[in-house]
């Protein structure tokens, strides 16, 4: 059971550093979003609402078996979704 358990570690880690480029692209999208109130202090984003936007992005990526394609898909998604929220309230 020990040696199940060792195996199954591995593969959880295996499978979760394929995804750290996602995880990286959420968080570099979020700082650069949340420096926009530098610019203008109306520019403030919650956590929260990113954390919305992201699991809508995250939710309407089409499915692949091909984990690289997938990641790609997901990163393409999660930025565009990102933009659309945050050009929406920008002020000319």
């Amino acid at each position: 059971q020990v040696a199940s358990a060792r195996e199954t570690e591995v593969e959880i880690n295996r499978s979760r550093e394929l995804y750290r480029p996602v995880a990286a692209e959420g968080s570099m999208l979020f700082f650069l979003v949340n420096g926009l109130s530098i610019i203008q202090h109306m520019y403030q984003y919650s956590l929260d609402s990113f954390l919305a936007f992201l699991d809508k992005a995250l939710s309407k990526t089409d499915q692949t078996d091909d984990v690289f394609e997938r990641t790609q898909r997901l990163i393409a998604k999660i930025r565009i979704t990102i933009f659309r929220w945050v050009t929406r309230g920008l002020f000319e």
